[in-house]
């Protein structure tokens, strides 16, 4: 196999090019090492002096490597990068002089632009005396363009794209310009073979660890089900090989904006969330490999939550595709003394269809080391609870460790039914979580003589509960979130953990709420990390506090933060002071 048919089967697999303008050629060999274990190919600018001699440096130390050279606009720049080893070459134009110098070396060439597509592939064709069907099929590696600036005024190009591809039968497309991680699925939901090429990758060169987080992510998003966890280096340690699996229902989220009420709403704001969904986006914003287990309908709403997940970096490969509607509630955003309010309507949801036998459960824990879910799915129906059972013991037999948020959610079931039904559970769960009503509220397990309303906590009543907990289900650790709801604008906020030898109490935060929404998931979602990426586990708590704060500042049920920005605050930087 050459190197143009081993580099056209590498970008078809993992479709995703990292461009780097190196400063120094060090950078090029920096930037190879961290991304080519995760199969991401890449592109070296030949915008400063560092590219060629770059190239040849990788090439030095890694004779197998596959690199593209890119931004190239003279044939005298095509033979510079062939010489230095580049098995391709990537123009931000169509340049018939530098497609007649890849033609004649035989390297693959990747012209680009808005509207030549049809003219460098008839100049290819032409220049290696074929017509179109035989340079589509004996050289497919020409057989691509680049979509370049792909971004600028979108979606107009994606469509015009997509109008090409219809034209030139098999086309490969590389979009390129103005791409991030949020947009990405945009790009994948409409293209599916087609490949991203963004800078954005390479903008932690002096980090491997977090340059793999970054493309972790990208991967992801473009549905590779094997893009692993982050490594983030830092003061966040390494995290431990293998992905997070939560199991839940996404919802769609319907809100009067502001602070008005249900009765006076003339328009309602959309998002969506959930609280399994929204330990696993928060999980992906810290680079974790976070694999979402659902159930959608296979419609325009559906499609959407699906997407939504995917543009934060969640792994979606294992979500069903069942039923006619979408969970949805309601959420009436509180003020000063009138509390927020909450109306379900998720009666009949795709998820609440869900039946054992459905979930490859085998293959959703391959490479995984966590899995975590909530009461708050079995409550939905008697099938969905026989699949949360199942998916527990599935996750015990691969050997993953659990959590489970007890979540009571008394407007989806009593109290005695959550306790019949989640106490079987609670033989396969390593770590429980709650908020101070959660463990009186399913198993009996009260708090002491706390009062959340007054503020008034009474910290030795949880310390005994977290340690009841522990000691009745043999649970590695129990952790019981504690919010003071000074009103509905102003809480005061903090976390307790029992890991089977000592309490632990977590810092506090006073927090003017903006959503309170998903503070518990935010929670979570900290502690889960903090616990894999090698944390004490007073620091593990400590973060997850700090995370769960910061959620409590930002709409909607995700938390929308880097493990960068949870650790800034967990370090003491909490004035809220503009950082220019």
């Amino acid at each position: 196999m050459d190197s143009n048919e081993r580099l056209w089967k590498a970008l078809k697999k993992n479709r995703l090019i990292a461009l780097l303008a190196p400063k120094r050629v060090e950078d090029c060999l920096r930037a190879y090492e961290a991304l080519d274990e995760l199969g991401v190919v890449l592109e070296i600018a030949f915008r400063t002096d560092a590219a060629a001699a770059g190239i040849r440096a990788i090439l030095e130390k890694h004779p197998d490597a596959l690199l593209l050279a890119g931004t190239v606009l003279t044939p005298a720049q095509v033979e510079e990068a062939v010489e230095a080893g580049a098995a391709g070459v990537v123009s931000p134009d169509y340049i018939p002089g530098v497609v007649d110098a890849c033609v004649k070396r035989d390297v693959m060439c990747v012209p680009g632009g808005l509207s030549d597509v049809g003219k460098q592939l008839v100049y290819k064709a032409e220049a290696y005396g074929v017509d179109l069907e035989t340079l589509r099929t004996r050289h497919p590696h020409h057989w691509v363009y680049k979509v370049f600036p792909a971004m600028a005024g979108a979606p107009a190009w994606l469509e015009a794209a997509a109008a090409w591809k219809s034209v030139y039968q098999g086309l490969t497309l590389v979009y390129t310009g103005g791409i991030h991680v949020g947009n990405v699925a945009e790009i994948a939901r409409r293209d599916p073979e087609g490949i991203v090429c963004a800078s954005a990758l390479t903008r932690h060169v002096d980090d491997a660890g977090k340059m793999r987080a970054e493309a972790r992510q990208w991967l992801a998003v473009l549905g590779d089900p094997a893009a692993g966890p982050a490594r983030v280096k830092g003061t966040v340690k390494t995290t431990a090989e293998g992905a997070v699996v939560t199991f839940g229902e996404i919802m769609v989220r319907l809100s009067p904006p502001g602070a008005l009420r249900l009765s006076q709403a003339t328009a309602l704001e959309v998002s969506y969330g959930g609280a399994e969904a929204n330990v696993a986006v928060a999980l992906a914003k810290y680079g974790v490999n976070a694999r979402f287990v659902t159930a959608v309908p296979d419609h325009a709403v559906g499609r959407r939550a699906v997407d939504v997940l995917r543009s934060h970096g969640v792994d979606t490969s294992h979500v069903l595709r069942q039923g006619d509607r979408l969970g949805v509630y309601y959420l009436e955003h509180g003020a000063s003394q009138r509390p927020s309010r909450v109306i379900y309507d998720r009666a009949g949801s795709a998820v609440s269809g869900m039946r054992p036998g459905q979930v490859d459960w085998e293959a959703v824990f391959a490479n995984a080391q966590w899995f975590h879910t909530t009461g708050i799915t079995p409550a939905l129906s008697d099938t969905t609870a026989a699949v949360t059972l199942e998916a527990l013991r599935a996750a015990r037999k691969a050997g993953v460790t659990v959590s489970l948020d007890l979540n009571y959610r008394g407007k989806l079931w009593s109290k005695e039914k959550a306790r019949e039904v989640m106490t079987p559970m609670m033989d396969y769960v390593d770590v429980v979580v709650g908020n101070e009503a959660d463990a009186a509220d399913v198993f009996g397990i009260g708090a002491g003589d706390s009062d959340e309303d007054s503020g008034d906590l009474d910290t030795a009543g949880y310390e005994a509960a977290a340690r009841e907990l522990v000691r009745r289900f043999d649970l590695r650790m129990a952790a019981i979130t504690l919010r003071e709801s000074l009103s509905a604008s102003d809480n005061r906020w903090s976390a307790c953990l029992f890991d089977g030898k000592e309490f632990l109490l977590g810092p506090k935060y006073a927090v003017h709420l903006v959503d309170r929404v998903g503070g518990g998931d935010a929670f979570t979602a900290g502690l889960i990390f903090g616990l894999l990426t090698g944390k004490s586990h007073p620091e593990a708590l400590e973060f997850a506090v700090a995370a769960s704060c910061l959620k409590q500042t930002i709409p909607g049920d995700f938390n929308l933060v880097t493990a960068e920005e949870v650790e800034a605050l967990a370090g003491g930087k909490g004035s809220g002071r503009i950082e220019r």
